[in-house]
This record gives C-alpha cells, sequence and structure tokens, in this order.
C-alpha cells in the first residue's frame, strides 16, 4: 500500500552546464524529485501527475524499479513538459520552457482526481504548480484523507500571478509549508524571517520551513514557538536542481514517521544531500539506507535554535 503521495509535475529536462556541455532529457519535476526525497527513507510511496504521450518508457521503468509507484501517473497531452535549465554557477539557474514544451495548464487539467488507491496514504506533498492546481488540490486531499499530513511548496515565475500566495487563506488545510528563501522573499521580503514564519504559521500549518540552498534550512516549529536553524549537509555538489524539492519529501517522510518536526527537517536535509550528488532526479534514486543514518546522525547535533 502506497505511504505516501507526491502531486505535481514530471518533466523532461535539458540541462546547460557552465562547461558548456548539454544533458539531453534528464528526468525532473517537483513530484518526481520529491517523491525521491521520500523514498530515500523507506516509504512507499506514489506520485499523481500526468506525462506528454512522448514521455520515455525507459523512463517510467527506471522510476518504478527505483520502488515509487506510478499508479497514479496517466498520460496526457502529445507532447510532455519540457524545459531548459541554464546553469550559471553551481547553484544558480534559469529556468525556461521549450518551444516544443506542453503548457503548465494542460498538464494540470490532465491529472485527474486523485487515485482511489492512494486516497489511503499517510502524507502528500503537493509540489509546485499554478496556485489554483495546488489549492484545489490540497481541497481534494482533504476531502479524501482528512487525517493525512499535507505539505506544499511554491513557486514564483514570470507566467503567472503569485498573488494568491499572499491570502492566508492558501494554508488552509495544511500542515507544513516549505517555500525556498527566493519565494519568501518575492512574497513576503526578508527583513525578518522568523516573524514572517511565526506569521505563516498562525495561518494554518504547525511547521514552515525555510529552504536556503547551501546554507540549509530555518524551521519554524509552532508547538515550540522557536525556530531552528539545520545546516546543510556537506557533501560534494554537483547538481543543485531538485534539492529543494527532495527536501520537501524527506521533511514529509519525517513528518508521517515521527511527527517531529525538527526529526522531519533533519530527513529532509539528508534527502536533499543525496539529490546534488548528480544530474536530475535520478541522482537520488537507490540512496544507500545506511548511508542516510549516517548522514542523519552527524547532522543532528548540529541544530541550533535562533529564536524562541
Amino acid at each position: 500500500m502506497v505511504e505516501l503521495v507526491t502531486v505535481g509535475y514530471l518533466t523532461l529536462d535539458d540541462l546547460v552546464l557552465d562547461d558548456g556541455r548539454v544533458l539531453r532529457d534528464t528526468l525532473g519535476g517537483g513530484a518526481l524529485f520529491s517523491a525521491v526525497g521520500a523514498r530515500a527513507w523507506g516509504h512507499a510511496v506514489g506520485i499523481h501527475s500526468c506525462t506528454g504521450g512522448d514521455y520515455p518508457d525507459a523512463y517510467r521503468r527506471g522510476i518504478e524499479e527505483a520502488g515509487i509507484d506510478l499508479a497514479g501517473v496517466g498520460v496526457g497531452p502529445t507532447r510532455s513538459l519540457r524545459l531548459w535549465l541554464l546553469g550559471e554557477g553551481a547553484s544558480r539557474k534559469q529556468q525556461l520552457p521549450k518551444l516544443s514544451s506542453a503548457r503548465v495548464e494542460e498538464m494540470d487539467a490532465a491529472r485527474g482526481p486523485l487515485p482511489e488507491a492512494y486516497r489511503g496514504a499517510r502524507g502528500f506533498h503537493v509540489a509546485t504548480s499554478l496556485p489554483a492546481t495546488q489549492a484545489s488540490a490540497v481541497r481534494a486531499i482533504r476531502e479524501a484523507a482528512p487525517a493525512a499530513v499535507v505539505t506544499l511548496d511554491v513557486w514564483v515565475e514570470p507566467f503567472f500571478d503569485p498573488a494568491p500566495y499572499r491570502d492566508p487563506a492558501f494554508l488552509a488545510g495544511v500542515d507544513a509549508f516549505l517555500p525556498s528563501d527566493k519565494e519568501v522573499e518575492a512574497l513576503w521580503g526578508l527583513d525578518d524571517p522568523p516573524a514572517t514564519m511565526r506569521r505563516l504559521g498562525r495561518h494554518g500549518p504547525r511547521a514552515v520551513a525555510v529552504k536556503r540552498g547551501a546554507h540549509g534550512s530555518l524551521v519554524y516549529d509552532r508547538a515550540r514557538d522557536a525556530v531552528w536553524e539545520v545546516p546543510a549537509v556537506p557533501v560534494a555538489a554537483i547538481d543543485t536542481t531538485g534539492a529543494g524539492d527532495a527536501y520537501c519529501g524527506g521533511f514529509l517522510a519525517g513528518l508521517v514517521a515521527t511527527g517531529d518536526v525538527l526529526e522531519a527537517a533533519l530527513r529532509g536535509t539528508v534527502s536533499a544531500s543525496f539529490a546534488v550528488e548528480g544530474h536530475g532526479a535520478q541522482a537520488g534514486m537507490g540512496a544507500d539506507p545506511g548511508e542516510a543514518r549516517r548522514r542523519l546522525a552527524l547532522l543532528r547535533p548540529r541544530l541550533r535554535r535562533v529564536f524562541g
């Protein structure tokens, strides 16, 4: 039985690296990266998404061989969601849709309702998609699985209006809100992150985690009324694409397994460390459980309370 479900996109990404190399059709998408991050902790994970008709069967088989259930992934438009990811240094990228890509609106419309087989899952992560689609997904999950843990990520891109994110009602039904510092700065500013996190927590989420790339994350636990700094795991980073999504998957896995916000943040951080060690979502597939536990043990004593 599927325990955890991620909701969002599967993409085919062309990576343009600083050294001039171009890696074609790498596995991407927030739903996949977060599923891989959750799978690192041994949970049975499924994805609710859709692909284009041109999505390679070999890629689907590879994802399933990594232990991720694709019963919730249908086939929608003729074309897949295809992106250019243009690297500018170790951690900076521009993301551009290819001319041959389907539109995100097409993918959202083709995803369909939550599969019956996933309605008994203990946790759901709603990865980035259009704001109205995400709000609809959270409502549908709450109706189908009222006791499940629900986590949410957001994004800010030039092709849609991010104003709905600023409405406190957007966080209704969400247990953990997991934006990046880029999104927090664009939507609320970074003048006082702990105050912003506490304010967001008052609108529903019991946890707010702000992902900060190589600087780790800041995590607000409403029950403790405290903010903690979780450093990144020191690994040799090859490609940071999808690290934030992998963090979300690990966070969901930790929150479902333990109920503890800090443990969730630690597991999310470890999941992100596997994602950066290669290119594409395949980098985190098959993460060694023993190595995950080792990284978790090394990370735990480095937690630092910064507020509350």
